[in-house]
């Protein structure tokens, strides 16, 4: 409200602007029409007047909006409801052309009288864009709140338009006194900056002092004008408040965003004010920092040019030894601690100038030139500084190298090359240890010393020049060959040095060598002697079956092979340390006992071993074969009940024939492994070795560890002995083979049988008497088998358990003894053999009796087993001479044992043909190829080795297998009296 014309038509209220908003959020102004009476007297003056003040109200009222709210347009209530239409009509027409574009909605007021003269109702008629709104007063709620609306239109709005006025005049006398203070601040801060140049010492204080009351003066301006718009802010908040109901009026909204946008731009005027007197102060200093930064600079080049050169050109030698080289360092040394200010000064320097080239700060150009000039002689002279370091440190490292390399190859050779007894094998590993580890640093030593004295030879010969860059004379000849020198003969030395070590360090690895190999020859004696303990203690037991002897001949296997691989072994060990003792000329003597002890505890473990694999072996053939004789006794016993139910007489003659044909021939066979069970009982019994004898004496392993084994045997051996017993009454007791022998022999025959008869009548009730007897007494006879297997009592209670023939005295005479063995009967036959022949009578392939059996063992399988046998009594007759107290025969020899082994594999040959086999017999047969060949091998191998005395000794031991009783060859036995030896 600048202008007088502006002030008056607001406070004529021609147009007011009460704040109020239709319901599109627009704001109103209303617009009153005054009545017709009121300007017809003037002739058009009062209407004109009127319309100008009417026109620059609205302008404005508009001025006063935002541009925001100027888009969104306005909405005029022309007030007509007490004029006449003309005067309305001319007042819309007005409206319309002041606003313009920011006219969005017009409303004119009629009165009720008007409509009601209408003839037509004004809802019917189509309303046109930018046509102004003809309603009465009680329907401008349907476009304007009531709340909205102020008092004389009916509504609630509460507006005080000289309250209004006075506000927007200190509203405007603000804003133009803000502008005017944004200007001045302007043009304060621009006069504070002034040029960008770079600012003289001698001018700076006086730009200081004059710049410091403007910018105080304009600041305070500034603060003032800020608080009294904040003031003005908080007062028309205050006033709006009052007098709106639930919104604040639109130019009240928009005045208040005007006036904060103007303190915004003041308060970022002052800001740039602030750093602009800032960035003025800052220059200032920066002018006196450069200053300084020059007259710094001009100190450190001086002192560089002056001082320092003449404290470098007084130094010039290099040393002779350590001694002169290391005091030549330490004056070099205090040189550069002179320096050391000067460099601190000259580092100093350059991070100034270039943290204030980082910083914006314009260098002048004659300071650039002075850092440059500084830098280059700086850097000059510290090169030649750094030069002379490095020459004096090169020349002491490679003279201290010099003098340890030679005091450290004469202590070598002294101490480990001239004075070293290679007879002491202990140390000999330590010193070849120590030898290495000196030549390595003698090596490492020289190397540096060759690169210590190249390096001072090059350092040497390059040019030396000043801090400005200029080439000084100095001489280095006679330096350089003085390190030449020295070069060379420490090349020779080397030569010589080196010989004596290399020989030296192979003399002392051979005899490391031999300390090691003679350790670990040491430990495989130990391990072997360790395996033999084992040996003992856990594998020295036999099993009760085929199926688990075969696991412990696999195991026992596996042992025999690991002390075989240590022997083997040890024994490469031995002979290497006799090859290098040899070599290294030591004496034997050591190397000699150790291949004694070595060869000593294999013999031990090795002569252990085979008999435990010997005991397994014939453990084995003797569990197997006498399994397949109890499947033929029983397969026999069935030949007889077939042989009862046959009609025709001379086939069944046939059958009988060669039923006792069978039964000798297998009852010999029965005969020998019952003697051959007798002789592996009692070895059972005796221990493996003497060391075995001592460890049960002294409780560290079970006495009766084959007690089992034994106990097998024996009822293995009473297993068979029954079954020929119930084989030989089963004879006895079948009329049709009573009834079938021939004519010659009926008398006999029938006398044989009835003997028989009364022989088992005999027998059997003994029998029955023992076993009661056995019975009450069960218990002690099983405490009794748990004891030691080769204490005299246990075998005497294992041989309790049976008859023997000493004890059956009533037994009748047989000529199928089974005493007969192939050397004594191999020139009689049987007497049933004797009818077949001369009877010629053959039966039917149909009706042949069919017998299953197991394979009988080959020739050679046989006589290795009993050549095994042979074996096992060599190395242990000296424990026992005699299995059994039963008498052997002293006529025996050799020949009658090789005799009867050739007749079992005849026998069994014969055979062949004629037994089968059964699956599960089959697995009775497992390894007896490899029995056979290994102890072929062992009995080959003993032969050899043996003397003649032990193996008479052991065939007069053995022939009890093979031989029967003298006087019982001719008579007429059963198989009862076949026994009667072994038990």
């Amino acid at each position: 409200m600048e202008s007088p014309g502006i002030a008056e038509a607001v406070q004529s209220r021609a147009a007011v602007m009460p704040g109020g908003r239709d319901r599109e959020e627009r704001p109103l102004i209303i617009v009153p029409v005054p009545m017709e009476s009121s300007l017809s007297n003037n002739n058009g003056t009062v209407l004109i007047c009127r319309t100008d003040k009417l026109e620059t109200c609205l302008k404005y009222y508009i001025s006063i909006l935002s541009a925001e709210s100027r888009r969104q347009g306005v909405t005029v209530v022309v007030d007509g409801q007490h004029s006449s239409w003309p005067m309305v009509r001319v007042t819309t027409r007005h409206l319309a052309l002041v606003l313009g574009h920011s006219l969005m909605s017009l409303i004119v007021l009629r009165p009720d009288a008007f409509w009601d003269k209408q003839r037509m109702d004004a809802c019917a008629r189509i309303r046109r864009e930018g046509e102004p709104i003809y309603i009465p007063l009680s329907r401008l709620s349907k476009y304007v709140d009531t709340s909205q609306l102020p008092e004389e239109l009916g509504g609630t709005w509460v507006y005080d338009h000289d309250l209004w006025i006075q506000n927007r005049i200190q509203v405007e006398d603000f804003l133009k006194g803000a502008e005017r203070g944004a200007s001045e601040l302007e043009r304060v801060r621009q006069r504070i900056s002034g040029p960008k140049q770079g600012i003289r010492l001698s001018t700076a204080e006086e730009k200081l002092t004059e710049s410091a009351q403007v910018f105080t003066d304009t600041k305070h301006l500034a603060h003032k004008v800020l608080q009294s718009g904040k003031q003005l802010l908080d007062r028309v908040e205050k006033d709006a408040g009052i007098s709106r109901g639930a919104m604040t009026p639109q130019d009240t909204l928009d005045t208040k965003e005007k006036v904060e946008r103007l303190l915004e731009i003041i308060e970022g005027k002052l800001a740039l004010l602030q750093e602009a007197w800032e960035d003025v102060q800052k220059r200032i200093v920066d002018a006196k920092e450069v200053h300084a930064l020059e007259d710094g600079v001009r100190r450190v080049t001086d002192w560089i040019l002056g001082s320092g050169e003449m404290l470098l050109n007084a130094q010039h030698e290099v040393g002779y030894d350590v001694t002169s080289a290391e005091e030549l360092r330490s004056d070099h040394e205090a040189v550069e601690l002179q320096c050391r200010e000067t460099y601190g000064h000259y580092a100093e320097l350059l991070h100034k100038i270039d943290l204030l080239g980082q910083t914006g700060v314009q260098l002048q150009e004659d300071l650039k030139s002075q850092r440059d000039f500084m830098d280059f002689v700086c850097r000059s002279f510290a090169t030649r500084l750094e030069r002379r370091r490095n020459v004096l440190i090169t020349s002491a490292r490679f003279f201290r190298l010099v003098s340890e390399y030679f005091q450290m190859t004469s202590d070598v050779y002294e101490s480990l090359v001239m004075c070293n007894k290679v007879e002491s094998l202990d140390s000999a590993h330590c010193t070849l240890l120590q030898l290495q580890e000196s030549q390595i640093d003698i090596d490492a030593i020289e190397t540096a010393l060759v690169r210590e004295g190249e390096k001072l030879s090059d350092l040497l010969s390059m040019p030396v020049k000043d801090a400005l860059g200029r080439e000084l004379q100095v001489c280095y000849e006679g330096d350089i060959v003085n390190v030449r020198e020295i070069l060379d003969m420490t090349t020779a030395r080397r030569q010589l040095f080196r010989d004596s070590v290399e020989m030296q360090r192979l003399t002392l690895q051979q005899a490391t060598f031999i300390h090691d190999y003679e350790l670990d020859a040491t430990q495989a004696v130990q391990w072997l002697d360790d395996l033999y303990r084992v040996m003992l203690s856990t594998h020295s037991h036999v099993g009760c079956n085929v199926f688990e002897i075969q696991m412990q001949k696999d195991e026992h296997q596996s042992f025999q092979d690991t002390a075989k691989g240590t022997y083997e072994y040890g024994c490469q060990l031995v002979n290497a340390a006799l090859t290098l003792r040899q070599s290294c000329k030591l004496p034997l003597e050591g190397n000699v006992a150790r291949s004694h002890g070595l060869r000593q505890s294999w013999t031990r473990l090795n002569t252990a071993g085979q008999e435990q694999m010997t005991r397994l072996r014939v453990s084995a053939v003797f569990h197997r074969t006498v399994h397949q004789h109890c499947k033929q006794l029983k397969e026999m016993m069935t030949s007889v009940t077939a042989i009862d139910g046959e009609e025709d007489a001379a086939r069944r003659r046939s059958k009988t024939r060669k039923l006792f044909s069978n039964r000798e021939r297998l009852l010999v066979e029965v005969g020998r492994m019952v003697r051959l069970g007798r002789l592996l009982r009692t070895r059972l019994r005796e221990p493996l070795s003497q060391e075995h004898c001592e460890m049960a004496e002294r409780g560290d392993i079970d006495s009766d560890m084959n007690g089992l084994a034994i106990e097998a045997v024996s009822n293995k051996l009473a297993e068979v002995t029954n079954l020929a017993e119930q084989l030989d009454k089963a004879l006895c007791g079948s009329e049709s083979l009573s009834s079938a022998t021939t004519t010659g022999s009926a008398n006999i025959s029938k006398l044989a049988l009835d003997e028989n008869a009364d022989w088992y009548s005999s027998v059997l009730d003994k029998s029955s008497e023992s076993a009661s007897k056995a019975t009450a007494g069960g218990s002690s006879s099983n405490s009794s088998n748990s004891q030691s297997a080769g204490g005299n009592e246990d075998g005497s209670k294992s041989e309790e358990e049976f008859i023997t023939a000493s004890e059956c005295t009533c037994t009748p005479p047989s000529r199928s003894s089974s005493f007969h063995t192939a050397s004594e009967g191999e020139v009689t036959s049987p007497w049933w053999e004797g009818e077949q022949e001369g009877e010629g009578e053959q039966d039917p392939p149909d009706q042949e009796i069919k017998e299953q059996t197991a394979v009988e063992l080959p020739e050679e399988v046989v006589t290795s087993v009993v050549e095994n046998i042979v074996v096992t009594e060599t190395h242990h007759i000296t424990l026992s001479h005699k299995t059994e107290d039963v008498p052997l025969p002293a006529s025996m020899s050799e020949r009658h044992l090789h005799r009867e082994v050739a007749a079992i594999t005849a026998d069994e040959a014969s055979r062949d043909g004629e037994l089968n086999f059964n699956s599960n017999d089959a697995l009775l047969q497992d390894d007896r190829g490899a029995e056979s060949r290994d102890v072929e091998s062992e009995l080959l191998q003993i032969k050899q080795e043996g003397e003649p005395d032990i193996n008479d000794n052991i065939v007069h031991d053995l022939k009890e297998v093979g031989q029967g009783d003298i006087f019982s060859y001719s008579q007429q036995h059963i198989t009862r009296h076949a026994m009667a030896g072994v038990f």
